[in-house]
């Protein structure tokens, strides 16, 4: 669905310039996602016009656990991969695009090949992250603005197209996508026209917090005819029979780096650990939405365990297949 033609809304103006102005730095500066090589070079964190604030403070909550493995301090993340999300003066939207994620790289020359072991200087020993709220929280009604582009389902969050352009997808504005932490959640929105659930596939980095940039599919089935931008309440949800949990290895993973991906996941995932050495060493999430080992973890399987918002835990276990997604046999609980 376009806008009525002329019709620009004031706050869309003053969004689309302040983006197009950080477009043109980044192009000037060069700070584009590294392709082809191994992690990104240390640099610019996000493309965002506006400095996200921090989410509420991290308490822990109650939910299901699994294993027993004691709790130290987390691994802490590197440096993230700075979004490709251009914008686009003009359309109905802040612009759309899709991140590129490095690949990582090969192999040393000579190196000798790793078998039931993590590659050397790979994280060792016992970590488990504890579940935190976040921004996006289980009965918590948010609002703000709503707008539109061109979605595919592709975008920050690193999936797949959509097989269904029907299917209602929505760009997360940039401090409520939390370093890919509300990437797969399900969102409903209702607008003045009524209301749809969408799934969260990218990042909106010109968005201020409780903006959602809509998919055109999604945006006419809430916003009542009325063209470009329009007031919504939003909430998260756990939908029914949506198929079991899946995992992606990323293009260039091998025993030496190692970046995987959740995917199909009821709710939002707020952890991923692999068991080394018989100990859950947690990975730190990108906001390109994989979690990556910098240095590697050995040439596989890998037994991981995935957390969600409510604490439920999943062990599943995850082959060294680059771009192959893998199917499991769970599911989170509905809530």
């Amino acid at each position: 669905m376009s806008p009525a033609p002329g019709f620009v809304a004031p706050v869309r103006r003053a969004l689309l310039g302040m983006a197009a102005a950080t477009a043109a730095a980044v192009l000037a500066t060069g700070c584009q996602p590294a392709v082809g090589g191994g992690p990104p070079e240390p640099g610019p964190v996000s493309t965002a016009t506006a400095a996200a604030t921090p989410g509420p403070s991290s308490t822990p909550i109650s939910g299901p656990t699994a294993g027993s493995a004691p709790s130290v301090t987390p691994v802490p993340p590197i440096s993230p991969a700075p979004s490709a999300r251009p914008t686009i003066g003009g359309t109905a939207g802040p612009g759309t695009g899709a991140s590129t994620a490095p690949t990582g790289p090969s192999a040393p020359p000579g190196r000798p090949s790793v078998t039931g072991v993590p590659a050397p200087g790979a994280p060792a020993g016992p970590t488990t992250v504890p579940v935190t709220p976040g921004r996006i929280q289980p009965g918590v009604v948010r609002t703000g603005p709503a707008t539109h582009y061109g979605a595919d389902g592709g975008g920050n969050c690193m999936f797949d197209p959509l097989t269904d352009p029907a299917m209602p997808v929505v760009a997360m504005n940039e401090t409520d996508y939390e370093t890919a932490r509300a990437c797969g959640a399900y969102i409903e929105v209702t607008g003045p026209g009524g209301t749809t659930v969408v799934k969260v596939t990218d990042r909106c980095p010109e968005c201020g917090p409780g903006h959602l940039d809509l998919s055109q599919q999604a945006f006419a089935r809430i916003a009542g005819g009325t063209p470009g931008l329009v007031d919504v309440s939003w909430r998260l949800v756990s939908p029914a029979d949506i198929g079991p949990v899946q995992f992606r290895i990323k293009e260039g993973s091998s025993a030496y780096w190692l970046a995987i991906q959740v995917r199909n996941h009821r709710n939002p995932v707020v952890a991923l650990e692999v068991q080394v050495n018989g100990a859950w060493t947690a990975l730190p999430r990108e906001m390109w939405n994989y979690f990556v080992a910098p240095q590697g973890l050995g040439p596989g399987p890998f037994t991981v365990r995935v957390t969600d918002i409510y604490g439920e835990r999943l062990v599943e276990t995850v082959k060294l297949a680059p771009a192959a997604v893998q199917t499991t046999g769970s599911q989170f609980v509905r809530h």
